[in-house]
C-alpha cells in the first residue's frame, strides 16, 4: 500500500474499509482456487474455470452489498476526521430573572434615601435659622441696652459737641501735666520716658517694666473731667485752643485752606453758642436716659 492510499483511508468511513478488505480477502481465496484447480485438474477446458469464477465473484458482490447496506445504518459511516474533533457543548445561559428580582428590591432602597435627603436639609435649615435669629436678636438688644454719658452727650446736645472738639486740641488751650506739679528729678531705679512727661518706666529692683505716673489726674485732657466743667468754661478753652491751631496752620501751610475753612466755621458757631441753654440741655439727656456723669 502507498503513503497516499494510507493518508486518504484517514478520511474514508469505517464501513468503506470493511469492505475493502473483505474483497481482497475474496480474490486471494480465488486465485488461491485457481492455482488448486490448475494443480489438481489438468488439462480441463478454460471456460469451465471461467464460469467458476465468475459465479463466485456474484456471489462475494452481493455478500457485499449486504454488508454495505446493513453497516451504512451504523455509526461506521462517519469519517475519522469527524471523530478527532468532537464538538464543544454550548454553555447554558442563566435566565434573566434575578435581575428583575434585584430590581425590585432596590427600587424601595432608593425611595427610603430621597425621603431621608429631602427631610434632613430641612431640619437644619430651621435649626440653624432659630440660632442666627436669636443671635441677632441678642445682639441687637445689647447694642441698644448699652449706653454711656458721653456717646448721648456727643449725638444730642451742643456740650457734648463742646467736650468732643475740645478733646481732639486740647494741647492748645492748656499744659498738661503742668511742669510745677512733677517731680523735680526721676526717680531712683527709673527712666523718664520721652513725650510722656512725668511717666517713667522701672528699670532696676522687683518691678522692672512697670509704669510710674506722676501727671495729675484732675487735670487730664478727659471726658470725665470736661463734663464737670460749665458750658461756658468749655467755650472759653475752645475759643483759645482754635485760635492758636489757626495761627500754626497759616504758619506751616498758608492761608485759604481747607482745614481753615472748617476751623472758622467752628469758631463761628462756639461764639454764637448760649452756654446756659447748652447746659440744660445736657442735663435733660442725661435724666431721659437715666444716665450719671463718671
Amino acid at each position: 500500500m502507498s503513503d497516499d492510499e494510507s493518508s486518504s483511508s484517514e478520511d474514508l468511513p469505517l464501513s468503506a474499509l470493511g469492505k475493502k478488505l473483505k474483497k481482497d480477502d475474496s480474490d486471494e481465496a480465488e486465485f488461491e482456487d485457481v492455482d488448486d484447480d490448475e494443480d489438481d485438474d489438468m488439462g480441463k477446458e478454460p471456460n469451465d474455470d471461467s464460469d467458476d469464477f465468475i459465479v463466485e465473484d456474484d456471489d462475494d458482490d452481493d455478500d457485499d452489498d449486504e454488508d454495505g447496506d446493513y453497516n451504512s445504518d451504523s455509526s461506521d459511516d462517519v469519517p475519522l476526521s469527524s471523530l478527532k474533533s468532537p464538538q464543544k457543548k454550548a454553555t447554558k445561559v442563566k435566565p434573566a430573572a434575578k435581575k428583575s428580582t434585584s430590581a425590585k428590591k432596590d427600587a424601595p432602597k432608593k425611595k427610603a434615601t430621597k425621603k431621608t435627603e429631602t427631610k434632613t436639609p430641612v431640619k437644619k435649615k430651621k435649626s440653624m435659622s432659630a440660632k442666627k435669629a436669636s443671635k441677632v436678636a441678642s445682639s441687637t438688644s445689647a447694642s441698644a441696652n448699652y449706653l454711656c454719658a458721653s456717646s448721648e452727650l456727643y449725638s444730642q446736645c451742643d456740650k457734648g459737641k463742646l467736650i468732643q472738639s475740645l478733646l481732639v486740641r486740647w494741647w492748645y488751650a492748656y499744659q498738661w501735666p503742668d511742669p510745677k506739679t512733677l517731680p523735680a528729678s526721676t526717680p531712683k531705679g527709673y527712666d523718664a520716658l520721652d513725650g510722656f512727661p512725668g511717666v517713667y518706666i522701672c528699670t532696676q529692683g522687683s518691678n522692672v517694666g512697670k509704669f510710674l505716673d506722676k501727671r495729675d489726674r484732675d487735670q487730664a485732657p478727659s471726658f470725665k473731667n470736661f463734663a464737670k466743667k460749665n458750658s461756658e468754661e468749655l467755650k472759653d478753652m475752645l475759643l483759645r485752643a482754635i485760635e492758636r491751631q489757626l495761627k500754626d496752620l497759616i504758619k506751616y501751610e498758608g492761608e485759604g485752606t481747607d482745614a481753615e475753612k472748617n476751623l472758622k466755621v467752628l469758631e463761628k458757631w462756639t461764639m454764637k453758642l448760649n452756654c446756659s441753654k447748652a447746659d440744660k440741655e445736657a442735663e435733660k439727656v442725661l435724666k431721659a436716659k437715666r444716665l450719671t456723669l463718671p
